[in-house]
């Protein structure tokens, strides 16, 4: 019985030496098991080496596209505005020539106000002739036709400006702004008529005030 059950064994057992030392004598089993490794890994290695480099020539070739978007763009804005600048100076230089029945006159700004009229009548500036300072601007100068009286925070003092209305009525014309009011802030101005009369005909109107070069 136990010569029947040693016989496989030592059959196998002879097998197993008889592979084990072909294999080892041909160098076969590490061989073939670290061959396969070996080639495997560079495989992997030579596919993540083909990966990063397909990713960073596509990242390279994105970075390229978008520098070049944006220059375009940058030249587009820059013509864009050039464009603009020069179309405003056409229309600023369009702007600034104006024709009126007095002339014509350039000027480099313009205000809608509210006009009222001034004389040297007690009633208008609340002095007698006998005052020192009777028919004196706020300058310094005697006031005439031509004077008007300013917010010197809307229009310094010595402005020369171009009164035109907006009613169909005929212009003030041309002025300088020399004088102040108490009651003339903001967009108001008082034009200096040479009587009361006039000046209360005048009343209160809305006009055009031209800021002269």
């Amino acid at each position: 019985m136990k010569i029947k059950i040693i016989y496989p064994i030592l059959i196998l057992t002879l097998a197993m030496s008889f592979i084990i030392t072909y294999g080892i004598s041909e160098g076969k089993f590490e061989t073939y098991a670290f061959a396969e490794i070996f080639e495997k890994s560079e495989e992997a290695e030579e596919s993540e080496a083909y990966d990063e480099i397909k990713d960073i020539d596509e990242i390279t070739a994105r970075n390229m596209e978008a520098k070049l978007t944006l220059k375009e763009l940058k030249y587009h804005i820059e013509r864009d505005s050039l464009e603009q600048e020069t179309s405003l100076e056409y229309k600023n230089d369009q702007y600034k020539e104006s024709t009126t029945s007095r002339g014509g006159f350039r000027f480099n700004n313009a205000m809608d106000m509210v006009a009222t009229a001034y004389d040297l009548s007690y009633e208008s500036c609340g002095k007698y002739p006998d005052d020192p300072e009777y028919g004196i601007t706020a300058s310094g100068t005697k006031a005439q036709p031509g004077t008007v009286a300013v917010d010197p925070d809307v229009i310094p003092l010595g402005t020369k400006l171009y009164i035109a209305s907006t009613d169909g009525s005929p212009d003030y014309g041309f002025a300088t702004a020399l004088d102040t009011g108490s009651a003339i802030k903001g967009y108001r101005i008082d034009l200096f008529m040479e009587n009361n009369q006039d000046a209360m005909d005048f009343g209160r109107r809305q006009v055009k005030v031209y800021i002269l070069d």
